[in-house]
């Protein structure tokens, strides 16, 4: 239990003294895509957040995963700036900056091309299989999300990640 706390202040103190050290730099810009990525997945499924799914911690995994690709992963990170660009274009904000109709304007308008069709299926993949998972990866803790779904997983659980 102290071991865990300990953990977790040690990551929140070096991303907060990143963030202050890396403002306004280049690198700042670094941390960006997943706050967009966040807010894309609450956009497209809010009922995750309603049930307490954490689908960004799950998106961090699979981004960190090995066994998913190179080219799956680069084109999670690009779907971002191709986001922004269209969001841009669209009412001169990036993404995160717009108010919620406009977010779904933009996520509608980028649905209607190809790159943005596969991009919004991969992440609506990726929460559903953060919906779907079991408690012991962390992203749906009280299993609110399967009870919802009406899933039963089966046994026996696993006792740690796989990813």
């Amino acid at each position: 239990m102290i071991l865990n706390i300990r953990r977790n202040f040690f990551k929140q103190s070096f991303l907060g003294g990143a963030i202050l050290l890396f403002y306004g730099s280049s690198l700042y810009g670094a941390a960006e895509p997943l706050k967009t990525l966040t807010l894309v997945q609450e956009d497209l499924f809010p009922k995750a957040k309603e049930l307490d799914v954490d689908t960004a911690s799950y998106l961090l995994l699979i981004l960190d995963h090995s066994r998913i690709s190179t080219t799956e992963k680069k084109f999670l990170r690009n779907g971002v700036q191709w986001l922004h660009e269209e969001s841009l274009k669209l009412y001169g904000k990036l993404y995160y900056n717009l108010s919620q109709q406009k977010r779904q304007d933009v996520l509608q308008e980028i649905a209607e091309y190809g790159w943005g069709k596969s991009w919004i299926e991969s992440l609506l993949t990726y929460s559903m299989e953060a919906l779907y998972s079991d408690a012991s990866y962390g992203v749906n803790k009280r299993d609110a999300a399967q009870r919802w779904l009406g899933f039963s997983a089966g046994e026996p659980h696993p006792k740690r990640a796989y990813l």
